[in-house]
């Protein structure tokens, strides 16, 4: 079973990256923030939809019955695949094979050392990404190419480990200290996904008035409070509006970090962006457990409230408003683009 999951994981990693290459070559730079948006929203939808079907199925007919239902759906969207026309090809990109595993192993011992807390694996961390490293500056074609945004990938990075490292917290707050099912956990952290739903379209306007820079600032800083509330909460009321500031804070700084990182790719490279972006999606969610793992009864979710504000932190060196461009100026554009619509 181990060996089927590590199957459909490969594949099913593969598909999330050619999602933002396709948005970036059918869509301008300064078009990309709504599709990015809705992007995320059918992320979230998903989100909502499964753990309660999957808490259903198992309160139900079992645990088994989950993995029939990815049957239809896959066998659907790859007869539609197969049907849509090749795309222009761009420049081949050649794969750094020695940057990967590099990147690979660097953090499997990063992980080892978290989940262990033995210096070795640390000391071999920093060797083998010192050797990353130094690889990726003299290679020709290095894994993170120099025209993807990196300080987007962290973020990004921080957000997805903060939040998976609460939700593995949490899971066992709600199902072994609270004694619920899994059903009622799926109930109370429903409104996770709702409000990364709200949370995508929403991103969309404050990408276009505000900039990147301070909408995943205080994205972070949104989910920085969600996870401290966590924390402390007990009731209904408390979870439920803990796991909605997790969702608005997380679904906000997804949308903010992806579309810098994508819309500052070049249309040729807009693949590798999209593998980078999904790397970093799954290694904050690696880093964030184990360190939920190593710290569990210890002030998990305080160090999890941590890395967020670090991400916050990070958050502040992402690009802004151009200095010319003001909300206001942005408010006449839209004004004059309507009134000559209606010449």
């Amino acid at each position: 079973m181990v060996g089927l999951r590590v199957v459909q994981g490969v594949f099913g990693a593969l598909l999330q990256p050619a999602t933002l290459g396709m948005l970036r070559a059918a869509y301008p730079p300064d078009r990309l923030r709504t599709p990015i948006a809705v992007r995320t929203a059918a992320i979230g939808v998903s989100a909502a939809v499964g753990p309660l079907l999957g808490g259903v199925l198992v309160a139900g007919p079992g645990w088994r019955a989950v993995f029939f239902l990815n049957v239809v759906p896959a066998l659907v969207f790859g007869l539609l695949a197969l049907t849509g026309r090749e795309p222009v090809r761009a420049t081949p990109v050649r794969l750094d094979v020695p940057g990967a595993l590099l990147l690979a192993v660097t953090l499997g011992f990063l992980v080892h050392a978290l989940v262990s807390s033995q210096w070795l694996g640390l000391a071999a961390c920093l060797v083998t990404g010192a050797a990353f490293l130094r690889h990726e500056r003299r290679t020709a074609s290095p894994l993170l190419p120099r025209a993807v945004a990196g300080p987007a990938l962290g973020v990004l990075v921080a957000a997805s480990a903060a939040l998976s490292g609460t939700l593995f917290v949490s899971t066992y707050t709600l199902q072994y200290t609270l004694g619920l099912d899994p059903l009622e956990s799926a109930l109370r952290c429903l409104p996770l996904a709702v409000l990364m739903v709200a949370a995508a379209p929403v991103c969309a306007v404050l990408l276009r008035r505000v900039g990147a820079r301070r909408t995943a600032v205080t994205a972070m800083a949104v989910l920085a409070a969600g996870v401290l509330l966590l924390d402390r909460a007990a009731g209904t009321f408390a979870l439920c509006a803990g796991f909605a500031l997790l969702g608005a804070g997380f679904g906000t700084v997804m949308v903010a970090a992806t579309h810098v990182v994508v819309r500052h790719s070049p249309v040729e490279s807009a693949g590798v962006a999209g593998g980078l972006q999904q790397t970093a999606m799954n290694v904050g969610p690696v880093l964030g457990v184990a360190v939920a793992t190593t710290l569990m009864g210890h002030g998990a979710l305080v160090v999890l409230a941590g890395v967020a504000v670090v991400g916050a932190v990070a958050s502040g060196v992402l690009p802004g408003l151009p200095a010319h461009i003001t909300p206001a100026d942005l408010g006449r554009t839209r004004g004059r683009s309507r009134l000559t619509e209606r010449r």
